[in-house]
């Protein structure tokens, strides 16, 4: 076990960074958004345990204290991607200007979209991104489509034509992270 500690020292360093980092987003941000303050509480977690867990020279702690954070991040991402969805909820025409690839290796794409509402002139990348060949065939640049839009905050729009399957995957994948990582603690 002690040949990886510096790993996990490591790992304790990064999670200590993500904390910070998601901590300084939330009180840069315009719009307060809790998600920033938990998903900071959770990066916190990953030192804290993975620390009780070399202190008590305790494997389980250490596995645990990857899994857990984790599996939490993935859980509150996607509940606040969920949520997102959901306060899209205003119809607005808008025209597809452009895309954004995104992604390691620019698999995926994401819409941008111009739009008025109230008054405001808005251009906005959709949160929500296609694979290449499902971009193509819902989205033409320079065609007018109707997007949903945040009436709080009508930078956050969507395309509900297609829900976000791969939030569904994130959220079960963070519940299987979860589950297992408090698996091991408890019978391992």
């Amino acid at each position: 076990m002690q040949q990886v500690y510096p790993f996990f020292i490591f790992l304790s360093i990064v999670g200590l960074i993500m904390s910070l980092i998601y901590v300084y987003i939330h009180i840069k941000e315009k719009n307060k958004n809790p998600y920033f303050l938990i998903s900071a509480i959770i990066c916190f977690l990953l030192p804290i345990l993975m620390t009780i867990g070399m202190l008590l020279n305790s494997e389980k702690l250490v596995v645990s204290a990857l899994l857990l954070p984790i599996g939490l991040l993935m859980i509150a991402t996607s509940i606040e991607h969920f949520v997102r969805y959901k306060k899209c909820t205003i119809i607005v025409s808008a025209k597809c200007v452009s895309f954004e690839t995104r992604g390691r290796h620019g698999y995926y794409y994401a819409p941008q979209f111009s739009y008025n509402y109230n008054g405001e002139s808005i251009l906005m990348y959709s949160f929500s991104s296609y694979c290449k060949i499902e971009f193509n065939k819902l989205f033409v640049i320079n065609n007018t489509y109707d997007i949903f839009i945040n009436p709080e905050n009508p930078k956050h729009c969507v395309d509900k034509r297609c829900f976000p399957i791969s939030t569904i995957f994130v959220l079960i994948l963070g519940i299987i992270f979860l589950v297992f990582g408090t698996f091991v603690v408890i019978f391992i």
